[in-house]
């Protein structure tokens, strides 16, 4: 009689576990395209930035965190502005690129803001103090299956842009995770606009509309656009327990794309200038500002403002954020 040994340790492998092995593979492959496109973004932007920079005759840099439409830090906006950061390192010809953690602590030091949106008296500043003559920032747009990336170039002395590129990234799992993922409270957060303010008051959070700042309460009510014009109106209420007197010196106002628009026209009251202000009454003011882009969707205003008291006066300025521009 004769037997038929088998050998059961050779099997065949069955077609779903190759199929398996492929699609792993696939994915693995496919994320390392996509890593190699962030990086090549990157690389291009930095260089066209770099290129810019060289050409300016500028010989110090720094690199901000970016941020979303909102003006709002989110992790993936600082981890872009720490690749820039290295990517400009590298590329640099003839300036140099000043370390994000020796500027951040020189911005906590003097109680500058670090993060958001940079207003020119920030940047004006800022290089006074650290000896930068050029910042870059950067805001960050999720669109369908990419990320877009603005980059600009400013300088510091003037907040003229002398450099800016554009760019998409993909949103892989990664950067979806980082677009998720908002800093701490507490950090990452623009402090005080305001300077040596009498009353140690804070500068409101990105998205404020309305801020309490000296025993005044600043409120926007909206922005109304109509042609290339937009008109913001607003009031103030006098918080403290004795009438003060209240006029407004400027406003700046800068749009979630970048653009600035200095002197937008102002008026407090009926009669425009100084007003007397009574306890807890409140009186209206408008802002308009003249040609603002036809793609802003949003304003940020910051007021220039000015209050004398029993035997002081003071000028000041506070901020209101993240205001949408409606059409009348």
């Amino acid at each position: 009689m004769l037997f038929r040994i088998q050998n059961h340790s050779q099997k065949r492998t069955p077609g779903h576990v190759i199929l398996g092995l492929f699609f792993v593979v696939a994915m693995m492959l496919s994320q390392a395209t996509y890593a190699s496109s962030h990086n090549d973004e990157i690389d291009g932007l930095s260089t066209r930035l770099a290129d810019n920079i060289a050409k300016s005759g500028k010989k110090s840099v720094a690199v901000v965190d970016f941020t979303n439409l909102g003006g709002e830090v989110i992790e993936l906006g600082r981890f872009l502005a720490e690749e820039f950061s290295v990517a400009l390192a590298q590329k640099a010809n003839g300036f140099d690129v000043i370390d994000r953690t020796y500027l951040k602590a020189i911005l906590q030091e003097h109680k500058l803001a670090a993060t958001g949106i940079i207003d020119p008296l920030t940047a004006r500043k800022l290089g006074q103090i650290a000896g930068v003559e050029m910042l870059v920032t950067g805001s960050i747009t999720p669109l369908g299956d990419t990320v877009r990336v603005s980059v600009k170039v400013l300088d510091t002395a003037t907040a003229k842009v002398i450099g800016a590129a554009t760019g998409d990234i993909p949103k892989t799992k990664a950067v979806e995770e980082l677009l998720g993922r908002n800093i701490a409270t507490g950090e990452g957060r623009p402090s005080s606009l305001s300077s040596a303010s009498p009353t140690g008051s804070s500068s409101p959070g990105p998205s404020s509309k309305e801020v309490e700042d000296n025993d005044f309460i600043f409120q926007i009510k909206g922005c109304f656009r109509s042609g290339s014009n937009v008109t913001c109106t607003g009031s103030v209420t006098n918080k403290a327990q004795i009438r003060r007197q209240l006029w407004f010196n400027r406003a700046d106002i800068l749009d979630e794309l970048g653009n600035q628009y200095q002197d937008g026209s102002l008026q407090l009251g009926a009669q425009g200038g100084n007003q007397s202000l009574e306890p807890d009454l409140r009186m209206n003011f408008s802002v308009m500002v003249k040609t603002v882009s036809v793609e802003a969707r949003m304003l940020n205003i910051i007021l220039e403002y000015s209050f004398s008291g029993a035997q002081n006066r003071y000028n000041l300025k506070v901020a209101l954020r993240n205001i949408p521009i409606q059409q009348r």
